[in-house]
């Protein structure tokens, strides 16, 4: 079985068994806003700067919908939900720290089962700094998103 088969498998099941369903009206929106950076990001990558390529023996499509939105809803849910109570620097270092782990290492499989490629100078270095961000702008999403809750 393809590892995309595996990947959108194993993240939906872990969804299914971990996610706090009661909170869904809370992670929606950063999970759309995770899922749109994805769409946008694979169509510039695809369409202008090719830097990385992923294979299969699945329909393009197929796997583009299996990659749009199996981790970026299915993590990016986890992430916050998870998120220490405590949020202190040093927390939430650790906590990215871990969530930048599991992403980098998703990849990392891709590229070594031949399901991806890198291009035109960009490295698992470029990846793991990517990742930073995104978790960042997903957690200040959240946090805006909270707030404006709140404040209503």
């Amino acid at each position: 079985m393809d590892f995309f088969y595996t990947r959108f498998l194993i993240s939906w099941a872990c969804w299914l068994l971990f996610a706090d369903r009661s909170r869904w009206k809370e992670m929606v929106p950063v999970c759309v806003l995770a899922s749109a950076l994805g769409l946008m990001t694979d169509q510039i990558v695809e369409s202008y700067i090719p830097y990385w390529e992923y294979y299969g023996s699945e329909p393009e499509i197929l796997r583009e919908f299996m990659d749009d939105f199996d981790v970026y809803v299915v993590v990016t849910y986890l992430f916050i939900q998870w998120l220490p109570k405590k949020q202190s620097y040093f927390n939430l270092f650790y906590y990215w720290f871990a969530w930048t782990a599991l992403a980098i290492g998703i990849e990392y499989i891709h590229v070594k089962a031949g399901h991806m490629a890198h291009y035109n100078g960009w490295t698992f270095w470029h990846s793991y700094a990517a990742d930073w961000i995104l978790f960042a702008l997903f957690y200040l999403y959240h946090k805006i998103f909270q707030l404006e809750k709140l404040s209503k």
